[in-house]
């Protein structure tokens, strides 16, 4: 994957980013992320009560037919705690990192570490705020250890992740590792990426199907590390039973089109699926790191 920022970097000296690194993470340690247990949380604060679902995962990465490091991240979390699930719901995070020597896969797991740790550490329940402190913390983190390791200098990685609470998913996303929704014999992706391709569909400039084969279908125009701050997008869509989520790097959905991702996630349990889901990525040439997460909801 490659970075095409959609603005200048300036030129300035390497101690000069590093002190400017270490204001932004301060900062947002200071304002945002206070020690404090969302379980802990009045019923005031949350809100009305949400019935907790009940979930199928599964997840799945592969280094792919052509790379010979994997550098993909992905996790999920689903409290245990009855009441941190209704508060917090359950975490799904996917990150296709980039870099040389090994830097793109630091990059991925800084983001997924630090997205998991802090979303639940915040207590804020109201999910698109949380979301976004955790995604711009995180993008604070890669930035400072780009800045202070010239062996990261420039190392970077997309984010994507989803939380299902309740009857809601609320979805962040940085770069162009996508999040979809299987309903019914149906696809959507609720994502947007943020590539150069993308943005020319959304100008009206260039076709879906001319967007697909371009050569520069796999530059991207925003991600995490950098720069110091990040813009984060957030989507909220409502959940109903029987619903699957998809999140994938684009190793995955540049392989498959939406009747192949909705054919086998229609046709098969999320285990199964991230299986098939991957080696079918492969089958038809596995040109990336190919990484899943399926999720499969039935309400209680």
């Amino acid at each position: 994957m490659e970075i095409f920022p959609s603005h200048t970097i300036h030129d300035i000296s390497t101690s000069a980013r590093i002190e400017q690194s270490h204001g932004v993470v301060s900062r947002f340690k200071q304002l945002f992320f206070k020690p404090s247990n969302p379980a802990s949380v009045t019923q005031q604060q949350r809100g009305p009560r949400t019935r907790p679902l009940a979930l199928t995962v599964a997840q799945r990465t592969d280094v792919g037919r052509k790379r010979q490091h994997n550098e993909d991240s992905v996790a999920y979390i689903i409290p245990k705690d009855q009441q941190l699930l209704e508060n917090k719901g359950a975490l799904f995070i996917v990150a296709d990192g980039m870099g040389g020597h090994a830097a793109g896969e630091v990059a991925s797991e800084i983001a997924v570490d630090t997205v998991c740790t802090l979303y639940y550490q915040d207590a804020d329940t109201d999910i698109p705020t949380s979301l976004r402190r955790a995604i711009q913390y995180a993008n604070a983190t890669i930035y400072q250890r780009a800045t202070e390791n010239t062996e990261h200098s420039g190392m970077g990685t997309t984010c994507v992740v989803a939380v299902l609470r309740g009857k809601t998913a609320y979805v962040a996303n940085v770069g162009d590792s996508r999040a979809y929704m299987v309903r019914k014999g149906h696809v959507r992706q609720i994502s947007q990426d943020h590539s150069w391709v993308a943005e020319q569909v959304r100008m009206g400039q260039m076709s879906e199907e001319e967007a697909q084969s371009h050569s520069m279908r796999n530059i991207i125009t925003r991600s995490l590390g950098p720069f110091p701050e990040v813009e984060v997008d957030i989507f909220v869509e409502p959940v109903e039973e029987g619903d699957a989520f998809v999140l994938c790097s684009d190793g995955l959905c540049g392989m498959l089109n939406d009747n192949e991702i909705t054919s086998i996630v229609e046709q098969f349990g999320p285990q199964e699926s991230v299986y098939r889901l991957v080696e079918y990525a492969n089958a038809q040439g596995g040109i990336d790191n190919i990484t899943a997460i399926v999720a499969r909801v039935n309400q209680r």
